[in-house]
């Protein structure tokens, strides 16, 4: 199979363990507006609608859909991956497409887009109708994307995913971590908070609470972990001098791995509130593995962890 996006994997890849989650998305991003592009017959920049506003082809929902056994952290440096792409569109307002690897097409990655415009600056965005792009060589769907079904859902409930049986919480609770927007390495050329960025924002968040714990988790755990699953919905963008509240909820299970041994499994539900007025922007789900070799410090921590949670259980009943 010849494919349609392949990508060379080198330091600007790489996070601290392989590839990183950041900038893959930034990579699969522009890729799909490349995409949009060729299409579409028209310069990114020059897509406006009936009303000669400029639009963007925001992403509104993205996930990634690997396995514990290969993560994100699978694929590292000089490493060639190579993804086959589609893209249809709904009412030629969202389109969305995944973008799988060749090598196993079961291991992908699917974004959806909806055209927007600013209506007041970053914190007004209103959806739009492209007037001058050509949608004849892009399929169209029946029905709307269910990514946005998705979205709606978690809004409601808060979460993507649902707890795995076996998970237990590192901490009890919503913990908060606040992070100031920086305006020069956050922020793209529309002035918006670039989607991808948001990713690095949680990650931060996650690393700030769970090392802030009475029982901090070790740094080689934060180090290694890698994601295989991921949804994230956006639902608003932020001003470049405004703060973001994000809260978390973490929690852990074990799990046995041919490649490790056993693996931590790491499950997080993270949003995004704007400081300025209390809006819900970004919601998440994710899970992430860290190896666990036996008898190795961080299978001590573990183990010492779940056992005080079954301890709390057992007394609680």
């Amino acid at each position: 199979m010849t494919p349609d996006f392949v990508l060379e994997l080198g330091m600007p890849h790489l996070g601290r363990n392989n590839l990183s989650e950041n900038a893959l998305f930034k990579a699969i991003g522009n890729d799909r507006w490349n995409k949009i592009e060729e299409v579409g017959g028209v310069p990114t920049g020059q897509i406006r609608d009936d009303a000669g506003s400029r639009l963007y082809a925001t992403f509104f929902f993205i996930e990634v859909h690997f396995t514990p056994e290969h993560p994100l952290a699978a694929h590292g440096e000089n490493e060639t991956m190579e993804f086959s792409t589609d893209l249809s569109h709904f009412g030629q307002v969202y389109l969305d497409g995944k973008h799988r690897l060749v090598s196993d097409p079961e291991l992908w990655v699917r974004s959806s887009n909806v055209f927007i415009y600013q209506k007041g600056g970053p914190s007004k965005l209103s959806t739009s109708i492209p007037d001058n792009m050509d949608f004849g060589a892009i399929p169209e769907l029946e029905t709307l994307p269910d990514s946005l079904t998705l979205c709606r859902i978690a809004r409601t409930s808060g979460a993507f995913f649902e707890r795995e049986s076996d998970d237990v919480d590192i901490f009890d609770g919503v913990r908060e971590f606040t992070y100031q927007l920086d305006p020069d390495r956050d922020m793209n050329g529309a002035g918006l908070v670039y989607f991808a960025n948001f990713v690095a924002f949680l990650d931060r968040a996650e690393r700030g609470v769970l090392t802030d714990l009475a029982h901090p988790v070790p740094a080689s755990v934060l180090d290694a972990r890698s994601t295989w699953h991921r949804r994230i919905g956006y639902f608003g963008n932020a001003e470049a001098t405004d703060t973001l509240r994000v809260f978390v909820r973490a929690r852990m299970r074990g799990l046995p791995s041919e490649r490790y041994g056993r693996l931590i499994d790491l499950g997080f539900d993270y949003r995004i509130v704007r400081a300025s007025d209390d809006k819900e922007i970004v919601i998440s789900s994710c899970r992430k593995v860290s190896p666990m070799e036996p008898g190795s410090p961080d299978e001590a921590w573990f183990e010492k962890m779940t056992s005080r949670v079954q301890d709390q259980l057992s007394t609680l009943r």
